[in-house]
């Protein structure tokens, strides 16, 4: 005779103890779930796909992680780190300077650069330009200027900027944006000036030249992207004798061989970054040639780029011819500006 051994008994107490949630004293599983395994990928030139049935399931997070459980999730990239985003010690008004942080991602990780104006509320993303667009542009660390950087572009002035990174490897979706780095772009300046404000030429002797015991020093900083001129005017457009109501005119050339006449001669230009610093023809020249003194501006010193500490030093030279009346009074007001282009 066959006895039953209770096998419903047995298989309703097996799923009771099944369904219960895993524990100990040190973590609490809320929910798993096992079912058949099966996997499913489709492919083409663009994207992939790849679908898991049957993998334990489960979130774990705090506020310096994320965790989720499965194959696929294992197989994402880590989230990058902080770029690091600089403003150029204070000196970048229209752009900033991004490096990416690789961390431990592998070399095929491609890139994309998120970028957030204060208030931090809408992303922008770089693209290829160095501009900002509405589209995030994935890129090698390679292209992106590997540890010298990149250069984010068009940007406001006085404006902070938070700076996130994404990343992406073959076909698989890109990870979430890591932490931010933030900068602030400053405003454009540009400071100039000259030393000293007056000067003596001393005697003036019909058939030779003089030069003032003085140069005239002009100094520049300024971090306009696409430089500075300076220009100098004068008043008379040469030396003028109000009480003789005369003027020696200003001139372009050698006074060696002219009459008479007066201008001005640069001596040297330095800076101590950017730039560079140049002196613009016929402004340039050496010995007694010179570029003109006219009621009119003329350029006379030029930067292609931003410069700190550009120096320009200046000297003026006259000659009087035999005719001239003799006088005391024989003045020049010379102005110099400075303009930059922003």
């Amino acid at each position: 005779m066959w006895r039953s051994f209770g096998l419903g008994s047995l298989l309703s107490a097996g799923m009771l103890l099944f369904a219960s949630f895993s524990h100990s004293t040190t973590y609490s599983l809320n929910s798993y779930s096992l079912g058949p395994g099966a996997t499913n990928n489709s492919t083409s030139t663009t994207y992939k796909t790849q679908a898991n049935v049957g993998e334990i399931s489960g979130t774990g997070s705090s506020t310096t992680y994320t965790e989720r459980s499965g194959a696929v999730q294992a197989e994402q990239l880590n989230t990058p780190l902080a770029p690091t985003v600089s403003n150029g010690s204070g000196t970048f008004y229209n752009e900033l300077l991004v490096t990416i942080n690789t961390g431990i991602l592998p070399p095929d990780t491609t890139y994309a650069i998120a970028v957030l104006p204060s208030p931090y509320t809408t992303t922008y993303y770089v693209q290829t330009t160095g501009l900002l667009g509405g589209s995030p542009v994935f890129q090698s660390y390679t292209a992106w200027g590997n540890s010298g950087g990149y250069y984010v572009t068009g940007l406001s002035n006085n404006t902070s900027y938070e700076v996130e990174i994404g990343a992406m490897q073959g076909l698989f979706t890109n990870t979430e944006y890591g932490p931010s780095a933030t900068a602030t772009t400053t405003a454009p300046s540009l400071t100039f000036s000259i030393s000293p404000t007056s000067l003596s030429l001393g005697s003036l002797t019909a058939g030779s030249v003089i030069t003032g015991g003085t140069n005239i020093t002009t100094s520049l900083t300024t971090d306009a992207e696409s430089g500075a001129d300076v220009f100098v005017v004068g008043e008379y457009g040469g030396l003028y004798s109000p009480s003789k109501s005369y003027k020696i005119a200003g001139t372009t050339g050698n006074l060696a061989s002219l009459g008479e006449g007066f201008g001005l001669q640069g001596v040297s230009v330095s800076d101590s970054s950017g730039g560079p610093f140049s002196l613009i023809t016929p402004y340039n020249g050496s010995g007694n040639n010179v570029g003109t003194d006219a009621t009119y501006f003329n350029e006379i010193l030029s930067t292609p780029q931003e410069i700190q500490s550009g120096s320009g030093v200046i000297k003026v030279q006259a000659k009087s011819g035999a005719t001239d009346p003799a006088a005391t009074d024989y003045q020049e007001v010379l102005t110099f500006s400075a303009s930059a282009q922003f």
